[in-house]
């Protein structure tokens, strides 16, 4: 194994893997949907869409918190930190960390990151139809320890005793790539030995999703086809479909994961955030600064565009969105636009939000670890431009070598985020 530090420190390296989608909850599951390739969206059932322009989500309809907590645990979380409760009990699982225990890392020296653009504002509603109805005394006394972003890690960081820093990112659509990044470079300063980090997104609750649906920004035409909905890059896309779900990984310094042995998917090689710093829901369309961001976590990576195996596309399934991002790789990576493949997945698992980086952080590390990547579903017939642009666009799974990954994340606001994944081995 390739030993020689990062140039800014430790090296950091994804040990675990927990996710919860509309395709799966665990990871065989995930790998399991994700292969399927058919969409999970569905006409909402959580409420009455009928009054919305978009009446369809990719929802998580099987997820038993009891599964992964006790009934007490159960009891005094809403959907928001039970995610990431799971999540993150499934990501130490897999890694084989348990905090204080045997060779395990310090709980001390244990962080977490995690991302949400809305943190806990679904059971936040039901509680406020409670105060209108039935007044204060019938509001759930945990609802002010439940709405903020901080919640989520707070309970995971309670129930696992990690006690390192905790930040929790609301970058919008970008939060849990942001996570992830910020966790990396934690990792690498020495600050901490390991971090649980990535993105939860609950966001399904008449509000929450009516406010994106009053602002166009959902997805309509295709209330009665569902499963065609989301359809990123597609010249027939109208707006993206949420989604709810959450990841987390386990990144680790390298010389703690191999002094305890464990198994090593991949390495975060490189990060970057930067902002359009031009409108609250309308990225700049030229791409510039999403490409830059780009451009600068490959630095930091010490990568060169012409080695990026694949990228993972944020792709929200916008009008506007794609093709800005689509001219953010391709001035990004230069005459490697032209061969490199591309996968836009969220017709797999819908926009959940804030969780959105994070699942496909998640698909990355797979791809770098297993040597297979998902396809594009629901495109038909790419819009011209964006096809020419990146002509790669993959249509069915792959089977290859992915030494480097590239997987972008941009949101509301002009939020951009890029991270650079790869083997640890050098391949």
């Amino acid at each position: 194994m390739v030993t020689t530090s990062h140039p800014s420190g430790r090296r950091a390296v994804i040990t675990g893997i927990g996710v919860i989608s509309a395709v799966g909850i665990g990871l065989p599951a995930f790998r399991a949907g994700l292969r399927a390739a058919v969409s999970p969206v569905k006409r909402i059932d959580r409420f009455d869409p009928s009054g919305f322009r978009s009446q369809v989500a990719a929802q998580v309809d099987d997820f038993e918190p009891a599964d992964f907590m006790d009934a007490k645990a159960v009891r005094s979380m809403d959907r928001f930190s039970q995610f990431g409760l799971a999540a993150g009990r499934m990501a130490m699982a897999d890694a084989g960390l348990v905090p204080g225990v045997g060779d395990a890392a310090d709980g001390d020296r244990i962080g977490i990151y995690l991302g949400s653009a809305l943190g806990g504002i679904a059971f936040a509603e039901t509680q406020h139809e409670k105060y209108l109805e039935r007044g204060l005394k019938s509001v759930s006394p945990t609802l002010a320890l439940a709405v903020f972003g901080g919640a989520a890690p707070a309970n995971l960081g309670i129930a696992l005793d990690v006690r390192g820093p905790i930040l929790s990112t609301a970058n919008s659509c970008a939060s849990g790539a942001v996570a992830i990044g910020e966790a990396m470079k934690a990792v690498r300063s020495g600050e901490i030995d390991a971090a649980i980090a990535g993105g939860v997104e609950v966001p399904l609750s008449p509000l929450a999703f009516g406010a994106f649906d009053l602002i166009r920004a959902l997805g309509h035409g295709y209330n009665d086809d569902p499963v065609h909905a989301s359809r990123p890059m597609d010249a027939g896309r109208d707006g993206f479909v949420m989604g709810e779900g959450g990841a987390l990984l386990v990144i680790e310094a390298l010389e703690v994961a191999v002094a305890r042995g464990a198994r090593i998917y991949a390495e975060v090689l490189g990060y970057a955030a930067t902002s359009d710093a031009h409108h609250m829901v309308q990225p700049r369309a030229d791409g510039r600064e999403a490409g830059r961001a780009v451009t600068l976590a490959l630095a930091d990576a010490g990568v060169r565009a012409d080695e990026i195996d694949w990228v993972s596309a944020h792709a929200s399934s916008t009008p506007i969105g794609d093709i800005a991002e689509a001219r953010a790789i391709a001035g990004a990576l230069g005459a490697r636009a032209a061969t490199v493949p591309v996968s836009a997945t969220k017709g797999l698992t819908g926009h959940p939000l804030g969780a959105t980086g994070a699942i496909e952080a998640a698909m990355a590390t797979l791809a770098v670890a297993e040597g297979w990547v998902p396809p594009t579903v629901n495109l038909d017939a790419p819009e011209p431009e964006l096809a020419a642009l990146l002509p790669n666009i993959l249509r069915q799974g792959c089977e290859a070598t992915f030494g480097r990954v590239l997987s972008t994340s941009f949101g509301f606001g002009g939020l951009n985020a890029a991270l650079v994944l790869g083997s640890a081995d050098g391949r």
